[in-house]
């Protein structure tokens, strides 16, 4: 890829769920639906192979829950992780899947900028996130903690909508 296409992918809007949470958190009212406490990754090497192993601790109201999962990846980890923690109390999330994941760099070093993109989907709807960092394994993270709680959000909102309104779609 060029230098120019390079700056104009990394310079592009972010996509709508990006772009939506980023309005969410600079509002005064709006509460995340989780917070992440703190995570840990051990990305190692045993019996000749490469075992990746994380574990999260999230906060969901005065609730702490910790979990950890093994993945292929840091990332893939972390994710494994944070599912097993929030299904406990967002079952919904349970379809959610990341259909597709892509990462650039730009720059010409390891210290290149790092743009995250990660597509995913309900079976349902799909959606989108972004996340920018000069740390490939925080870019991947944040786009990957963008992509659940903006579907969080959406579910207490059509459920807040369908409520106030119950002749409303259960769409």
């Amino acid at each position: 890829m060029s230098a120019e296409r390079q700056a104009d992918f990394y310079e592009a809007e972010p996509p709508q769920a990006s772009r939506e949470l980023a309005l969410l958190r600079a509002s005064r009212d709006y509460v995340a639906p989780f917070e992440i406490v703190r995570r840990r990754v051990i990305d190692d090497v045993q019996e000749g192979k490469m075992t990746v192993d994380a574990t999260i601790v999230i906060r969901i109201g005065n609730v702490e829950e910790t979990e950890a999962a093994s993945g292929v990846g840091v990332v893939h980890a972390l994710d494994v992780a944070l599912r097993k923690a929030l299904l406990k109390y967002f079952p919904y999330l349970d379809s959610v899947i990341v259909a597709e994941t892509y990462t650039h760099a730009t720059g010409a070093s390891t210290e290149a900028d790092v743009v995250s993109v990660k597509k995913f989907t309900d079976g349902q709807l799909q959606w989108t996130t972004l996340a920018k960092s000069a740390n490939t394994v925080e870019a991947g993270w944040v786009s990957l903690l963008d992509g659940y709680e903006w579907r969080i959000y959406t579910e207490n909102l059509k459920q807040r909508r369908s409520g106030a309104n119950p002749r409303l779609s259960q769409r």
